[in-house]
Order: structure tokens, then sequence, then C-alpha cells
């Protein structure tokens, strides 16, 4: 089967290559049908629920492409549709990055001012563990808005635990925790938490008790694509982009990506490359083929080609830093 061709005058390339897809982008997230609405049913019940998948499995696109859009709609939170999305990752600072994702610029805020509101934000959620429901509450009117936090990579909490500035009197990683742990215990309050976090780093969670009841109670374990499902994330984004696609390639990529069914962000990648390719070499009344993706190095060289290409584009000098 070759996908329908919609408009011609409005081609764009609908891969986003190696990042996650962006809440904007729900209407080419394809292939995940069904399971945001069962991450949506844990949140509603528990106002948490830790999404947790293999590297590369697409959590975050999940997140931001299915779960969001649905909030959106006005299924979950018993004040209103009306949802602040706060997004943050733990990195090497994880109090003072949620402070930061936190702080919202004024209309007329300076650069000053935003830099001193959020260093009082990470005063305040450091100094105790209710720290977050005082500066959510402060900034938000709770009758009228929802708050989804979402903890992305939340494995970082972990991973960089042994460069991060601990102090003996300190613990940055247990206080982000209780900071969350609290925030989901004020039931009363809209507040809610989605983490996404990789498989292999679940067994880290035990060391916080409150953290692992958490999850125990409310997660969801993404599950690994089918060839069904792949071969809807291949033909769906082609056809809203309004182009076609060769049956013959098609099976070709999923028969590349049965054996590596965690590799969906470079499959992305090879055909967010093929579109470009094609675009500029081929007649855009056709469709991709099979050539267009050969020419780009297909699945297993697209990242190394692209790589050259870019350090090809350097200045001399740029070339030396790298």
């Amino acid at each position: 089967m070759i996908t329908s061709k919609t408009n011609q005058k409005n081609l764009f390339n609908p891969f986003p290559g190696l990042r996650p897809f962006k809440v904007e982008e729900s209407h080419l997230f394809f292939g995940r049908e069904g399971q945001s609405e069962e991450i949506l049913s844990k949140l509603s019940e528990n106002k948490f629920v830790a999404v947790i998948g293999a590297s590369g499995s697409g959590k975050s696109s999940l997140i931001y492409c299915g779960l969001v859009p649905v909030l959106y709609g006005g299924f979950v939170g018993e004040t209103s549709s009306q949802w602040e999305i706060i997004k943050t990752r733990p990195g090497n600072s994880p109090v003072e990055n949620l402070a930061n994702a936190i702080t919202k610029p004024g209309i007329k805020e300076n650069k000053e001012n935003e830099l001193i509101k959020q260093k009082l934000n990470a005063s305040i959620l450091r100094s105790s563990s209710n720290g977050l429901i005082e500066i959510l509450n402060q900034t938000y009117d709770f009758e009228k808005k929802n708050i989804l936090i979402v903890i992305d990579q939340f494995e970082e909490l972990f991973r960089y635990k042994s460069g991060r500035k601990d102090q003996s009197s300190y613990n940055e990683s247990e206080a982000f925790v209780k900071l969350l742990v609290a925030a989901n215990e004020s039931r009363d309050l809209p507040i809610y938490i989605v983490l996404t976090m990789r498989s292999d780093f679940i067994g880290e969670c035990s060391q916080f008790h409150e953290l692992t009841e958490l999850i125990n109670e409310s997660n969801y374990l993404v599950p690994q694509m089918t060839r069904d499902d792949f071969r809807m994330a291949i033909e769906g984004p082609v056809a809203v982009g309004g182009a076609e696609i060769e049956t013959q390639l098609v099976q070709q990529l999923l028969n590349e990506v049965s054996d590596n069914p965690d590799q969906l962000p470079i499959l992305q990648h090879a055909l967010m490359r093929t579109w470009d390719y094609w675009m500029e070499h081929s007649d855009p009344n056709l469709p991709i083929t099979i050539s267009d993706y050969e020419a780009i190095g297909k699945m297993e060289k697209a990242l190394s080609e692209h790589a050259n290409e870019a350090f090809d584009e350097l200045k001399e000098d740029e070339k030396w830093v790298c």
C-alpha cells in the first residue's frame, strides 16, 4: 500500500530526527495508539505516574504528543481543562533546575529579575519538603489551573549523583524526591506528576522508600513497538506531510528495525534525511523510493554521514576546535 498524497503545495518534512516530538507535533505522532489513555487513567487515579521504558522507546514523545493533548481536552482535573505544563530534567542540579522551570518571567521581566526569582525559588525548595507546594501556590491560581510537572529523563538523578556537589548536611537527590512526594500527598491540590525513566535505572529508585511506593502504585512500562506500530510510524507522518512512499521501502525499513525494536530515534532520523534528499533530488510528484533511502546511507550510516556533512560545512578554524 502507498500512502496517499494530500496537498503537494504544502509538503513538509514530518520527521523530527533524533529529538522527541514536541506537543505541537502531536498530529505527526503515530504508532502508540491507546497507550496515552492508559497513562491518563493512572495519572487521573494517582496524580502520579512513572513512565518506564528502554532507551529510545519514545517515552518523552508519548508524554508530549500522547498524554498532554488529551489533558488539554479536559479529561482529567476537577478544576478546569486549563493546564500549566512544567518541564524539567534533574541534570546535575535537580532542585535548581526545578526552580528554573517553575519561574515564570513577567511580561516586562528583565533577565536580572528573572535570575533573582529563580534563586529565591531554589532557596524555598531547599528550605522544606513543602517548598514545591508553596511556590506553586504563590505562582498559580489552583481554582483556575491544573499543574502537570513532567520530570523527563529521571535517571539523571542517579547518573549525575557522583558529580553532584551534595553537602553532608544536604542531599540534593533526596531533597528532590521529597519535594515530589510531598506535592503528591497534597491530594486536595490539582498537582499532577509524570516522570520518564529508562528501565535499566528502576532499581536505583529503591533507595527512596516513598518514591518506591509511588512507582509501585502507578507505573506504565512502555511496550515494545510491533511491526504494525512501526508501519504506522512510517506511513502516518508521510501521509500528513503530503507525500507517498513506496511499499518496497516500507517493507525494507520494517525488516531492518525488526531486530532492533528500540532504534526508533535512528529510524526517525533516517526518514528525516531520506525526505530531505527526496525533496532536493527527486520529483515530489513521485513516491519516496529505496534509492532515496540508500542515498543517505540507510539506517546504518545515516548518522555518520550526516555528521560528516555537518563537519564539512564548518569553517577551517571551526574544524580545528572539533
